[in-house]
């Protein structure tokens, strides 16, 4: 009796996720390729197939095969019986043939089969699911000869956790192989994200996705299980942590589906070497004891069991980071586990790899190699971006170990430092130089220019420009001919202070020459952060497409070095991102957002805030309410728990300012401006400069004009003594607003325009948006306007033109409409075709066009009132005088209309 489950197709389960790419790709091969769909448990190759079959036109024979079909006549009944009910009883002799013999011949079966399908109508595909589970060689040798043989118009495929010891090079060679993998199988972001809105009850934000993308790297059962286990964002968090660690039900299939299969041998390989975040031939041998280290983790690889192959020699693997967690859940014995972990800080250090042996010498808990290692490779580790690891170190060590050693010292105190912890960073300075001071003053010696160093960098981390000028120079004279990394942090202090005091041409000297020093030392992230700083100091000249070539250079050589897992690379794409942000490619301002919190993850959450910042700004800029109000919810969490750099403060508070005047949040512009730090004295900077423009901005919406106005011409006064060339700029659009609000219009003309002499040739767009729909109007101002220098030049004018139409097309945030109104704007609208004929004859006056256009924006009577500063009896006049002349009968008809005649404006191409 034959089970009719084994060549019956299979339902697809309910809530499956359509998956169009990978259909397409089996819909698009041709009936004579194999197929063959690979890839370990879990990863969905039956549901792929048999919904790929569903949707087939032509036949289909379903097999599904377990351990019984290693019998070679029962795979050939099954297979036949498949082919036969598939076909409608199209294979009638071959079917009398098995009938007849209790043993028949696979080959004679197989033949006979072969020749009743080449007068097959139509095409068809045999599937033979679960492949791996078949092991004996007289079944591989029928499915060989199936494969070999088969005439045209019938094709096969294949669906195993291994791949198939079925010589299918030729097949390769030849085109008629069609492969996927767990590679192709895993989920994408953009699939996990579509799998999730079906399944949760509530919207998941694509930061919470991509974080699980990563967790999981796609494997479904991760992800269905997410889909199952949370039901309220509260939730979210929890599993993902749970997730990190190894989710007991994830645990629990993997220990059902894949461990109970295995061979002891195999078991004590996977578990021995599932401590390595990636393991070769000589790991697998030294940590196993056993031989043939090359040829096991190929066979483990073949066999489907989470190991893939990192390098096309495959000499290097790694596991699924999931079944990885899983496995070393084996490892009970305490003592065992450590001596594994000396073993592989041992083996590490022999392919010169620190970080890996750092790691396995601290699960080891042994003082020792932790000692040798930190002082050999501490500093090369921090610059590399493994803070973590040297922290967890030092940690264990103890505040003993870090006080008499000058070396632990200035590592924890580089790490408090880039921490913001600085307090920290002084008192771990201080305690060590007394220690040093009293027991050891040879030694203190040695290292006196090295905490001079440490200072300055501390110094200018926290603001204290002139302070850090002082140590840096100290250290610059203490510091010997064998301690080049210090002279070069100690080079930096120095250009960044230039460059905070406003002095650009001697900062990207001092830049120019860290980055000629470093490359010679082979220290490439500091070169490479020496090329930021002067793509910062290009933009604060203007300079764009220098700062754009800078970049590019930047990234260059942190891609020609390895290097773009380390925190430089995610200064690089910052960097890189605001200048799309800049030229107004939002799509690639984000896709640098992401990539940045995609690098900068793993050191924790509270350094994505200048990627949340960024991605607040596209959100805006494209009118995305909900995507908005989630970022600036992020970037008010991590501000009023973290400390930050005035750097990433002020631009920060600048995205959040734009948001709260477009959602009309007073109370929150209020608040700021109220615990706001002070604006310096001198804003000699790029952030002094932001930080004063943000408190220009909230005095603008609280209106405060004559104090926006005094602190707005001192910003423009340092800007033009220190160069800073986007700043003029930046100050000059501020300023033709806040002109305008004041009834100035000469003044707010001239202000654009020069700003616009600025722009020209240069790239500027979003600087001019910031003020949102105002800047139509002003420009359309400057554009029919003419002074004493004449009228716009043709590229001035041809910029203005781009702005305006970029202004039109900008969203609001609650999808209104908000425009300013003046004679210009008027005289469009009364000439469009949105405007109703009666209202031409009966003109509105140009005060009630600005009361309509306040109720329109949804302004209370009392509010138009003070915003005019006239009593609300001569504001319900103009409302009365203007519904008569409207012909409506209320506000909301007002309103209505206003929309229809500001759109015809507001939008226009």
């Amino acid at each position: 009796m034959l089970l009719t489950s084994k060549y019956s197709l299979p339902d697809c389960p309910e809530h499956t996720l359509a998956r169009p790419r990978l259909l397409s790709l089996l819909n698009g091969s041709h009936s004579d390729q194999l197929l063959l769909v690979t890839a370990p448990a879990g990863y969905g190759k039956t549901t792929l197939v048999s919904s790929w079959a569903a949707g087939q036109d032509n036949p289909v024979a379903w097999y599904s095969l377990d351990t019984s079909d290693n019998q070679p006549a029962q795979f050939c009944r099954y297979l036949v019986e498949s082919v036969h009910r598939a076909t409608g009883n199209g294979v009638p002799e071959t079917h009398k043939l098995l009938a007849a013999q209790r043993n028949p011949d696979p080959s004679l079966v197989i033949s006979q089969l072969l020749a009743e399908l080449r007068g097959l109508p139509s095409e068809l595909r045999i599937v033979l699911d679960d492949y791996h589970q078949i092991d004996n060689e007289v079944v591989h040798n029928t499915t060989r000869f199936l494969l070999r043989h088969a005439p045209a118009g019938i094709g096969v495929v294949l669906t195993s956790r291994s791949q198939p010891p079925l010589g299918l090079a030729s097949l390769r060679v030849a085109g008629r192989l069609l492969e996927l993998s767990s590679d192709d199988l895993a989920l994408t972001t953009e699939e996990i994200s579509q799998l999730l809105e079906q399944r949760l009850p509530f919207p998941l934000d694509s930061d919470r996705a991509e974080q699980l993308h990563q967790l999981s790297e796609g494997w479904p059962p991760a992800v269905q299980l997410f889909a199952l286990s949370v039901r309220d964002r509260d939730e979210v968090d929890r599993y993902l942590s749970e997730l990190e660690r190894g989710h007991s039900h994830i645990l629990d299939y993997l220990a059902e589906e894949v461990l109970e299969r295995l061979e002891p041998q195999l078991r004590e390989l996977l578990a021995c070497t599932s401590i390595l975040n990636r393991v070769n031939a000589q790991l697998a041998e030294q940590l196993s004891g056993l031989e043939g280290g090359q040829q096991l983790l190929e066979q483990v690889a073949r066999r489907g069991l989470f190991l893939q192959a990192q390098d096309s020699s495959r000499r290097w693997f790694r596991y699924h980071p999931v079944f990885a967690r899983f496995l070393q859940r084996q490892l009970t014995d305490p003592s065992r586990l450590q001596a594994l972990h000396r073993t592989a800080c041992d083996t590490w250090q022999q392919l010169e790899q620190p970080q890996e042996a750092l790691h396995h010498a601290l699960a080891a808990e042994d003082p020792t190699r932790l000692r040798q290692l930190l002082e050999a490779h501490g500093e090369q580790l921090l610059r590399e971006g493994q803070a973590r690891v040297v922290k967890n170190c030092l940690d264990w060590l103890g505040a003993d170990e870090l006080q008499q050693n000058p070396r632990f010292t200035l590592l924890a105190a580089r790490m408090a430092r880039d921490n913001f912890e600085h307090n920290r960073c002084e008192k771990l300075l201080a305690a060590a130089e007394s220690w040093l001071q009293r027991e050891d003053p040879g030694q203190w010696h040695e290292y006196e220019g090295a905490f001079a160093a440490a200072r300055a960098q501390a110094a200018v981390a926290r603001g204290r420009t002139l302070q850090a000028k002082e140590y840096a120079e100290e250290a610059l004279q203490l510091l010997r001919d064998n301690q080049a990394g210090e002279r070069i942090a100690a080079l930096l202090v120095t250009g960044e202070t230039n460059f905070c005091l406003g002095q650009l041409e001697k900062a990207d000297a001092h830049m120019r020459e860290v980055e000629t020093l470093a490359l010679a030392e082979q220290d490439y992230p500091s070169a490479a952060w020496a090329i930021c700083q002067q793509t910062e100091i290009a933009i604060a000249q203007g300079l764009l497409k220098k700062a754009t070539a800078l970049q590019e250079r930047a990234q260059l050589l942190i891609q020609e070095h390895h290097l773009s897992g380390q925190p430089i690379s995610e200064f690089i794409c910052r960097l890189r991102g605001h200048l799309e942000w800049e030229r107004g490619d939002l799509d690639a301002a984000a896709a640098c957002a992401r990539l940045g919190m995609r690098i900068n993850r793993k050191v924790g959450e509270r350094w994505l805030l200048p990627e949340y910042t960024l991605l607040l700004k596209v959100a805006q800029a494209r009118g995305e309410k909900e995507e908005s109000l989630e970022w600036l919810a992020r970037i008010d969490r991590l501000m009023t728990g973290e400390r930050y750099h005035r750097d990433w403060v002020a631009n920060a508070d600048a995205a959040r300012m734009r948001a709260w005047r477009a959602l009309n949040n007073q109370e929150a512009i209020g608040a700021w401006l109220e615990q706001a730090e002070p604006v310096v004295d001198r804003p000699s900077n790029h952030f002094e400069q932001c930080h004063g423009r943000n408190h220009v901005r909230a005095m603008i919406e609280l209106h405060r004009w004559s104090d926006a106005g005094r602190l707005l011409a001192r910003l423009q006064q340092v800007a033009q003594d220190c160069g800073l060339v986007t700043d003029c700029l930046r100050n000059l659009v501020l300023e033709a607003h806040l002109l305008w609000l004041r009834e100035q219009r000469d003044g707010s003309v001239k202000a654009i325009r020069e700003a616009l002499a600025i722009a020209v040739d240069r790239g500027f767009c979003a600087s001019f948006l910031q003020i949102g729909k105002p800047l139509i109007v002003i420009l359309k101002a400057a554009l029919e306007s003419e002074d004493e220098k004449g009228e716009l030049s043709q590229a001035e004018a041809d910029r203005a033109r781009e702005l305006i139409k970029l202004a039109q097309q900008q969203p609001e945030l609650d999808g209104g409409i908000r425009i300013e109104l003046d004679e210009t704007i008027i005289k469009e609208i009364l000439q469009s075709d949105a405007v109703p004929d009666f209202l031409r004859h009966s003109p509105l006056t140009p005060r009630e066009w600005q009361v309509l256009n306040a109720i329109h924006s949804g302004l209370s009577n009392e509010r138009i009132a003070r915003h005019f500063k006239v009593a609300p009896s001569t504001i319900k006049t103009h409302i009365r005088s203007l519904y008569q002349k409207l012909d409506v009968k209320d506000r909301q008809e007002a309103i209505a209309l206003a929309e229809q005649m500001l759109r015809s404006v507001q939008d226009k191409p």
